[in-house]
């Protein structure tokens, strides 16, 4: 049975990667495991666990929309985001936002999957907030009571969203989320396999489509320096599987506008330069004098003496797609957020290969930076620059339009920003990405 159920699964993904390029990509990142204490199947980030029961009862077509469904939560970050809020309910909303992205490609799901049309084009957190004002404004569907789901799913069905399966009713999605004592849900297979044990602090799977659970521990915040390095990966994992299909011409419309929502987040690029640079930031204090907080107490803490910005990388695209209006406009901005630490900035002229090379440091701002127009562009040469020369930047920052003949094999072992101009060119295969808007 074993055998055959892997083999089972091998042709499942096979399938995806012929047929879907985009989440056969994903699904390779992981080797599925077997769990038969589960119900469905589900995913942390970094395992693949499924019941071999169900995998058996399910057909070909959904066995791949399963997998497919259950590589997409780590691809959009949901084992990272959902912060102490219920498991039930995060799951649902997660189901939401990336389901009728599935079904858009052409994916069929296993019986009981969550898809409501209200909810298309919103993130998890969006509608997370709707299902949850929806449960808790109809009384019985109240978080948190028992864990069950089915009030919440009868409370306000138009809210909590439809489920699709043989008889088509709130309770087969909302009957899968309690406890393992209770009925299988829509996804059990026949009676033998309604018995599924699961784990008692895991609420299970209300769209019977592939469970996501918190990495590394309970509240989803996981380590904040492995984590991010786990989230870099998935990030480039995505835009990898994105540029693969959309080589191969079988990227969705929805998915692209997914992999650009989750590489280039909708918020003001000054802000989020100011972000990036301030969390690469180091705290350094002082006892004298000491924290006025909490002298009233008699507490003597040491107070904030400054903040230490180590060295940062500015790496300039100069093949002529950066104007210099662009520059003016960026370095005004950067000087702005530098000013405030006293740290050294590395400048890197490059188009095919380093042009030039410039440091700055607080008492040489504002940055003046002059754009020399030159031939193509290739980013290997600055990240090989970095190594070469034994830089350890905090981070580094490439202002370009992302149109280049080639990035680094291997992820740089320091954070990078792309500060991208004119909003086009390649999806990188690491780092965050910034659009600068005039």
């Amino acid at each position: 049975m074993r055998e055959t159920i892997r083999r089972k699964l091998l042709k499942a993904r096979t399938a995806l990667v012929l047929d879907h390029p985009f989440f056969g990509s994903l699904c390779l990142r992981m080797t599925p495991e077997e769990d038969s204490t589960c119900r469905t199947a589900w995913t942390d980030g970094r395992t693949l666990a499924y019941n071999p029961a169900y995998v058996d009862s399910l057909e070909p077509d959904a066995l791949c929309g399963l997998l497919a469904h259950t590589v997409m939560h780590p691809a959009c970050q949901h084992h990272t985001r959902r912060k102490g809020r219920d498991h039930d309910l995060w799951n649902m909303a997660c189901d939401h936002a990336i389901n009728w992205l599935l079904l858009d490609a052409g994916l069929n799901l296993p019986v009981g999957y969550l898809d409501n049309p209200a909810y298309h084009g919103l993130n998890a957190d969006e509608i997370y907030a709707a299902l949850a004002s929806a449960a808790s404004g109809d009384g019985p569907g109240e978080l948190g009571e028992s864990g069950d789901g089915q009030e919440q799913g009868d409370a306000a069905p138009e809210q909590a969203g439809s489920s699709h399966g043989e008889e088509g009713s709130g309770d087969e999605v909302s009957g899968s989320g309690g406890q393992g004592e209770q009925d299988g849900g829509p996804d059990s297979g026949d009676d033998g396999e309604a018995e599924y044990s699961k784990d008692p602090g895991m609420s299970g799977d209300p769209g019977g489509s592939g469970e996501v659970r918190d990495a590394d521990n309970e509240d989803g915040s996981g380590s904040p320096r492995g984590q991010e390095k786990a989230d870099e990966e998935w990030r480039m994992a995505l835009a990898e599987a994105a540029q693969q299909a959309r080589d191969m011409g079988k990227l969705p419309g929805g998915l692209e506008r997914l992999v650009k929502s989750v590489l280039s987040p909708r918020l003001d690029w000054r802000e989020l330069l100011d972000r990036f640079i301030r969390d690469r930031a180091r705290n350094d204090y002082a006892w004298t004098p000491p924290s006025r907080r909490h002298l009233h107490m008699g507490l003597y803490f040491p107070s904030l003496a400054q903040e230490a910005l180590p060295e940062v990388v500015l790496a300039l695209d100069t093949s002529g797609s950066v104007t210099a209006h662009d520059l003016e406009q960026f370095a005004a901005e950067l000087s702005a957020i530098l000013e405030q630490y006293d740290t050294t900035l590395r400048i890197l002229y490059c188009d095919r290969e380093i042009m030039g090379e410039q440091t700055v440091r607080r008492e040489d701002l504002p940055l003046s930076l002059k754009a020399c127009g030159g031939g193509g562009t290739d980013f290997r040469p600055v990240f090989r620059h970095v190594e070469e020369t034994g830089m350890a930047p905090a981070c580094l920052v490439y202002l370009t339009d992302m149109v280049s003949t080639g990035f680094p094999e291997n992820i740089p072992p320091y954070p990078v920003l792309w500060a991208r101009i004119g909003g086009g060119g390649r999806i990188p295969p690491f780092g965050n990405v910034i659009d600068i808007v005039q």
